[in-house]
This record gives structure tokens, sequence and C-alpha cells, in this order.
């Protein structure tokens, strides 16, 4: 070990050196980064190699300062970023295993955040991000379809850097940022939007062809407003309002008050008596009728306690500590950039996103068992909706969210967090956080659907009443909410998702007591008739107007070119009232039968020609 600890130093001073204005690299630096990779890749379970990097401050010293310049050189730049990115990357990925549990183990943890703090000061330059931004932008405008391998590895590991980099954790006591400063997080920003990063960011979002680059785009997203509140994005402005006056000032006046709670003096403490002796207590009866005598001192008789001797309960230690919310306002510049990165978002990416990440999570390649964690989505939804809603609430721009695919996949995702947490009780707090995440989306998705029936659109007014049945007709709704109170345990679930989930069954109940004061329309149970022989049912239909088999063939040789490439578009657009629905939940039918159903009614549809219609009904039945 101390001879590859040797030979990491030699290899870092054989880089090159930075002037000050232009990096200067040796000609065998190439090499001499290939080796640093090679080292990382046989680091031990102590990340001894990955630590003394660290301490000698090469991506501050070399790394960084090296990219710019040597940004146009294809071979350079690639083992450069590959290098960058295996530094950066988060310090629980190291720990697949979950974290150390003894005191040394929790130690080296400790110092690899404290690293990658370091390295997070660093990326603050603008020039760096600009590099790199020019660098994904020629990647991005080759065609998705004559894109080489190293290119779209070039895109992912540049969108992966940006991901490590806005993931570390921030350090408030090392930076002793107060609110309405830039802190390092909110320089990082900075940074990315004026190279023109971000741009690039909202461009994969809004495109349906860079659906490969979509989860790591939205990773980035929810990174970038981690330490944001909807409420404050939504309302901040050129000008601040007298809300967040009146805040400030009460603010001051809190602590001007504990200020001067401080500076007044404290009255002099009591003559210490050291003085023994026997005391008789007076109104304080023993175990006969008398006062108790107690053989103490003044102080210990003064301040006798009879709960001192007594057994002491036990204590649950098992209880989840409350996670510690980093929000904080940010520097108004920084506030009304991601604002306005808020309002595009929306405006372009919002729908496209939410549908093609649904869709790659439904499918099974990036669930919650896999790669990628489902809770980004989830939180994606819950912010953006309570964003939209708070600065003016507008269907078109969330139409997406505001569906039942959209309710009914954030329910199984809760009721698949609910088993996980019963199955899974080793990783039971991290599904309980997941679950947390999940409660908050479901909320937001209940407050966006009561703002969508103050709107004056009769198509809002439609989509209101369809959600409405929908929601309260479901038994699954109304008794998710029973279950994950009855269900609560402190084990594996903090005091905070409790208040979320009460909050949610207010909500719920608020909109099922209106919906009750509605006529409600109760359906009627139809007695199916008894079928007779078959050879009866044809002679009261008469003759048969089925087509031949090659009247058929026909009909399928002219309209299955368009159908092909209906079914290689991603996405069809078609109106809420064309768009067909392949189940329905108020009916009385089974889902087997449903099943049935919708394969006659696909079959039905390609017979008229509906080709739209046939394939997306095809799609939402899957």
């Amino acid at each position: 070990m101390s001879i590859l600890l040797a030979d990491i130093d030699a290899t870092c001073a054989a880089l090159g050196y930075f002037d000050g204005e232009k990096y200067h690299a040796e000609p065998d630096a190439i090499q001499g980064l290939k080796h640093l990779i090679w080292i990382l890749r046989r680091d031990g379970d102590i990340h001894e190699y990955r630590r003394h990097l660290g301490r000698a401050k090469v991506v501050q010293t070399d790394l960084v300062p090296m990219l710019p310049d040597h940004i146009d050189d294809p071979e350079f730049s690639d083992v450069l970023i590959r290098l960058l990115v295996i530094l950066t990357n988060p310090t629980l990925l190291l720990y697949r295993n979950g974290l150390p549990k003894d005191g040394a183990g929790r130690k080296i943890y400790m110092e690899l955040v404290d690293i990658l703090q370091g390295y997070k000061s660093a990326f603050t330059s603008g020039q760096l991000w600009g590099a790199l931004t020019v660098k994904l932008h020629k990647a991005l405008e080759t065609e998705w379809t004559v894109r080489s391998e190293e290119q779209g590895l070039l895109i992912e590991r540049i969108l992966v850097l940006v991901r490590n980099v806005l993931q570390v954790p921030a350090n408030p006591e090392f930076e002793c940022r107060a609110d309405n400063d830039a802190s390092l997080h909110d320089q990082v920003i900075w940074a990315l939007q004026q190279s023109g990063m971000l741009d690039l960011v909202l461009y994969i979002l809004s495109s349906a062809d860079e659906n490969q680059y979509h989860l790591h785009a939205l990773e980035i997203v929810c990174l970038m407003f981690r330490e944001q509140t909807a409420e404050s994005l939504a309302d901040a402005s050129l000008q601040r309002s007298a809300a967040e006056k009146h805040r400030d000032e009460e603010e001051l006046i809190a602590v001007r008050k504990r200020e001067k709670q401080k500076l007044i003096a404290r009255p002099p403490p009591a003559r210490h008596s050291r003085f023994g002796g026997t005391y008789v207590l007076q109104n304080v009866k023993s175990v006969s009728d008398r006062d108790v005598i107690c053989h103490q001192s003044l102080e210990r008789a003064v301040s006798l306690d009879f709960d001192r001797e007594k057994t002491k309960l036990k204590r649950s230690h098992r209880i989840v500590k409350e996670a510690t919310t980093a929000e904080r306002r940010s520097a108004f510049s920084v506030r009304l950039c991601l604002r306005e990165y808020c309002i595009e978002v929306l405006r372009s990416a919002y729908n496209t996103l939410v549908r093609q990440v649904r869709r790659v999570l439904e499918r099974g390649t990036g669930g919650s068992s896999g790669a990628h964690d489902d809770s980004y989505l989830l939180w994606a939804i819950r912010f953006f909706l309570e964003f939209n809603r708070l600065s003016g609430m507008q269907l078109e721009l969330v139409s997406e969210s505001l569906s039942i695919q959209c309710f009914h996949w954030v329910l199984t995702r809760i009721q698949h967090d609910m088993d996980m947490i019963t199955t899974d009780k080793k990783e039971a707090q991290l599904w309980g956080r997941r679950l947390h995440v999940g409660i908050q989306t479901f909320r937001e998705l209940l407050l966006s659907l009561i703002a969508l029936k103050r709107l004056p659109d009769e198509k809002a007014q439609a989509l209101f009443n369809m959600l409405q049945n929908n929601i309260c007709y479901v038994l699954e709704y109304r008794e998710t909410i029973l279950h994950l109170l009855i269900a609560f345990n402190e084990s594996h679930c903090t005091k905070s998702y409790l208040r979320d989930l009460i909050e949610t069954a207010n909500i719920f109940i608020k909109l099922m007591e209106k919906f009750c004061k509605a006529p409600v329309v109760v359906q009627e149970k139809r007695r199916g008739r008894k079928k007779g022989p078959k050879k009866v049912q044809q002679r009261q239909s008469g003759p048969a107007t089925e087509e031949t088999n090659e009247e058929l063939e026909d009909m399928w040789t002219n309209f299955v070119t368009e159908l092909a490439s209906l079914l290689a578009q991603p996405d069809i657009d078609l109106s809420e009232e064309k768009r067909p629905i392949p189940f329905d939940a108020t009916s009385e039918k089974s889902i087997d039968d449903q099943k049935d159903d919708c394969m006659l009614r696909i079959y039905k549809l390609l017979r008229e020609e509906k080709l739209e219609e046939c394939v997306v009904l095809l799609r939402a039945a899957r």
C-alpha cells in the first residue's frame, strides 16, 4: 500500500503545473491520468487511495484547471472526465452494503464526505462548465440514430458529473452563510446557468429522442431545487413583497430579543451552604404521620426528589431521527434564476418528462429495485405541481400529472413501499423515506385537484369531475390512507411523515365530504340473460355477415404501413375526449372480463380504421 501511495504522489507531481492563466500539462499526462484510474479501481474497503488523493487536493490544483485548456483533445478530455466522475461519485455508492457501524468506519465515511465538499468548491468555475457545455453541445448536435457509442458515453458522463457535483451535501458550519446569501450550492447553480449547461439539460428533458438520458437530467433538476421550496420560488419577483418584508422584520425582532435576553445580568447566585446536619421538611409527611427528617446537606434537602432512586422506564432507542431539512433562502439573483427555470421546465418539458420517465419506470428498467429511484419523479411531480398551483393554476402545463394514470401510478408506488417495509425489514427506514415522498406527492395531487375546481374553464371542470368520481369510487383510494394510519410505526417513520399523512387524510376526507353532498348515481345490477344453444342463437340472429379472409387481408394491407408508423412514434397526441380508458373503475365486471372487452374494443377500432385511438388504447392497456 505504501508503494502505491508513493506512486500516486509521483504521478500527481508529473501531471503538470498551473501558472494562474493556463495549465501546462506534461507530454505523458494522459498516461498519468490512466494510471490514477487504474489505482482507484483497486481501492480497498477503507478507500485509502481515494482519501490520499483527496488530502493531496489533486482535483483543485490539477484536474479542474487542466480540463478547459485540453477540452479540444478528444482522448485527453475523455480520460480526464472519466477520472473526475470516479473521484466525485457519491459516498453512499462506495458503501453498497450499508454505512459502517463501527467508529473507525464512520470516521472514514465522514472524511470522504469532507473531501467531496472540498471538491465542490473547485467546481464553481464558470470556465470549467463552459468548456463542458461546448463538449456536450457538439455531442447532442449529432442525431441519435447516427451517434456513436463514444459520443453516447460522453453525454452520460458529463451528466453524471453534473449530478455528482450537485449531490454533495452542504456544510453550513463551514460555509457560515446566512439566508439571502450565495452558498456554495448557489454558486455552482449560477455557474451552470451562466455557462448554458442548464439549457442543454432542459433540451434533453423536452426531447423525446433523448429519453435514455431523462433519468440523469431528472436527478440534476431535483438536486438543483433540493434547498428551495416551491412557495419561496413562486413568490420571488423583481421587488420584495410585503409579506417577505414583514417576515424579515419579525425575524430581526426575534433575534434582537434573544440578544437582549443574553445581555440581561443574571442575579448573583445564593451563597453555597456547606453546613451539614439534620433538617425537618415541613408539610412533607414520611411513612408515619410526622414530617420527613432529612440527614443530608442543605442543598439536597431543599431539592429533595423521591423519584431519584426509582427504576427508570425503558425508552425505545429505535425511534427514527427527523431528517434535517436543508431548506434556505438563496441569493436574490439565484432565486430569480431558479424561478425562470421552473417556468421553462413547465412550459416545454414537464409533460414529456413525466410521460417518458413514468413509462421507463413502469417497464421495470429503472424502478426502485434498479439503478434509479422513482422517488426523484415523485418529488418532481410534487414540486412542480405546487409551483404551478401557487403561481397561478394552468392546466395545460401539468396535464400529464392530473390524469387517472398518474394518480394510479402514485398509488401503486405507495402500496409498493408499504409492502417493502414489511418484507425488507433491514431497509425499512429507507422504504419509509420513499413512502414519505409518495405521501407528499399524493397530497399535492389532491390539492391541485381542488385548485382545478376553481378554474372557470369547462374542460377543467370536466376533468375535475372525472378525477373526483374515480378517486371517490375506487376502494383502494379510500382504504390506503386508513391503512397507512393504522400501520404507522415510529421505528421506521418520522413524525413529519405522520404530520403529512394526517394532512393528506384531512384533505381527502374533505374532498369525500363535498362529493357525498352531491347527488350520487347508484348503479343497478343488470341480470344477464342465459345464453341458449349456439344453433338457436344463429337462427334468431339470421345469416352471418362476417368478412371473408380475403376481405380481412385486403383491409389489413390498406393500413398496415400507417399502423407501423404510429407504433414507431413514442407518443400520440389525442384530446382528453378521444383518449380511451382501458378499464372502468366503477364497473362491477372483474379485471379479466374487462381485459376481454378491451381486446374487442381494439379489434373494433381496427375494423373502423381508427388507428390512433387503437394504438393509444393498446399502450394504455399494457
